[in-house]
């Protein structure tokens, strides 16, 4: 048990000792950026600023877009509402005068009395 500890404590040691440390690219000299990438990045420099400015105006135009009234919206003239005539004969319930006719007390009597 001994031997195999020993063992595996002088390879845990090498494989510290080997392990490459990494720069993650800050060694690398900065972009030259021209056109509008220079202007943009003149004032935010950094990727992460570079990416809100992005999405801020994505959010700005969407929020635009809803906020503005659309000029294809045209208020439909309200249909005329024929009176209901007690004349003693009951409409369907497809109708559209059936919600007429029962607003009248005794027209809502007569169709409950003839569902009866």
């Amino acid at each position: 048990m001994n031997a195999l500890r020993s063992t595996v404590a002088r390879a845990s040691i090498r494989a510290t000792q080997r392990v490459q440390k990494r720069q993650m690219g800050s060694g690398a000299a900065a972009p030259e950026w021209t056109g509008i990438d220079k202007i943009v990045r003149d004032k935010f420099p950094e990727d992460y600023q570079v990416a809100g400015v992005i999405l801020g105006g994505y959010a700005a135009l969407f929020t635009l877009v809803k906020i503005m009234p659309s000029g294809s919206k045209e208020e439909a003239a309200p249909a005329p509402v024929k009176a209901a005539a007690d004349t003693g004969s009951i409409p369907s319930i497809d109708d559209d005068n059936f919600a007429d006719f029962i607003e009248n007390e005794a027209n809502l009597n007569k169709w409950i009395d003839s569902a009866e």
